[in-house]
């Protein structure tokens, strides 16, 4: 059995879709005005060009599942260069992995006492399971959007784990 992957891309927002227009705008703006009156507007068209690269093309966010013989391990991609750890489960400590909304999950879902790490994509469409496990500090609730590969890939090994 191999290493199963799954990188799951997050949604802009509409926020932050009209906050990086807005910022191109202001500095088109800055910049045609910079090429009318070059020594007030020609440093804030460079900082708006530059802060609009960065914040644009550098702040794309991918999670990433890996599961591995017996152990999940989570990541945050930003950018498809930085990369975080964002946590490890072995598979010893989960209760269960059920689709969002599932009964065998509800009484975890209404908890305020379980933290609860969302690395979902935020799109409408997708299939979100909650992988409920036991943590260091208590109980963990992850929500995750593994593909079905992945989930026959734990069925394997730990088939009363997994509910579809």
């Amino acid at each position: 059995m191999g290493e199963k992957l799954v990188i799951v891309p997050k949604k802009r927002t509409i926020g932050k879709k009209v906050f990086d227009i807005g910022l191109f705008v202001l500095t088109c703006v800055m910049l045609v005005l910079a090429m009318l009156v070059p020594i007030i507007f020609a440093l804030p068209a460079i900082i708006g060009a530059v802060l609009w690269y960065f914040l644009c093309f550098h702040s794309d966010i991918e999670f990433e599942y890996t599961y591995y013989d017996g152990e999940f391990r989570f990541a945050k991609i930003r950018g498809k260069s930085k990369r975080k750890n964002l946590g490890e489960v072995q598979m010893e400590d989960v209760i269960t992995i059920a689709p969002k909304g599932d009964r065998s999950v509800y009484k975890y879902e209404n908890d305020r006492n379980l933290s609860c790490k969302n690395l979902t994509s935020g799109s409408g469409d997708a299939k979100v399971y909650e992988l409920i496990c036991k943590g260091e500090k208590g109980m963990v609730r992850y929500e995750i959007e593994p593909d079905e590969e992945m989930l026959d890939a734990v069925m394997v090994k730990y088939p009363r784990v997994v509910v579809k």
